[in-house]
């Protein structure tokens, strides 16, 4: 079974702009419908619980008739009571504690807790923002052998970490994700 971390969300506008000037939201949604078509089958998705990544997860899985259980899903206890009610669709739902009440603390908490759950083999990271940074680090700090496919197509943090990094040039410009992640995530036969 392959296991891929999916570091995504849709951007905000009242956040940072950078962000949600460059996102391109169909390419975020596409390339997430992709990810579930050509993972959930083989393999497992682990990802936190994003108010706007969750319900794309539940309606992909969904409509493809993929099995939910191949989908693991984090969130902290800090927002409960405002979690989003696709997370009923998830046999794996893990709900790391808050540290007090510091939003921060808690999301890195849940994170590091979420990153260090099982071995990847490759980490996904579609659109995003200032969150999508500390996945990153924590990622590349707890898996540095494991893969990165940073979709500078969707656009936000996803295209900052392309641009810093030394990536394949096929992630700036490849919009057939479905194509892209067989090449890149499934074992050659």
């Amino acid at each position: 079974m392959i296991e891929v971390f999916l570091s995504a969300s849709v951007p905000l506008p009242e956040r940072d702009r950078v962000f949600f000037d460059t996102a391109d939201v169909l390419a975020i949604r596409e390339s997430i419908k992709a990810l579930v078509e050509v993972v959930l089958p083989i393999g497992r998705i682990t990802c936190g619980g994003h108010p706007a990544i969750t319900p794309l997860l539940a309606l992909f899985a969904r409509e493809a008739n993929l099995n939910s259980d191949h989908l693991s899903i984090y969130q902290s206890q800090l927002f409960a009571g405002r979690l989003s009610p696709e997370l009923a669709d998830f046999a794996h739902v893990h709900m790391v504690p808050s540290v007090d009440d510091d939003r921060d603390a808690s999301l890195t908490a849940m994170r590091r807790a979420m990153i260090e759950s099982r071995s990847f083999s490759a980490a996904v990271i579609i659109g995003g923002m200032e969150g999508i940074y500390e996945e990153y680090d924590l990622f590349v700090e707890c898996h540095p052998d494991a893969a990165i496919l940073p979709l500078s197509t969707t656009g936000a943090a996803a295209a900052i970490i392309y641009q810093k990094g030394e990536y394949d040039r096929v992630f700036a410009r490849d919009r057939t994700y479905s194509s892209l992640f067989r090449r890149k995530l499934l074992p050659a036969v």
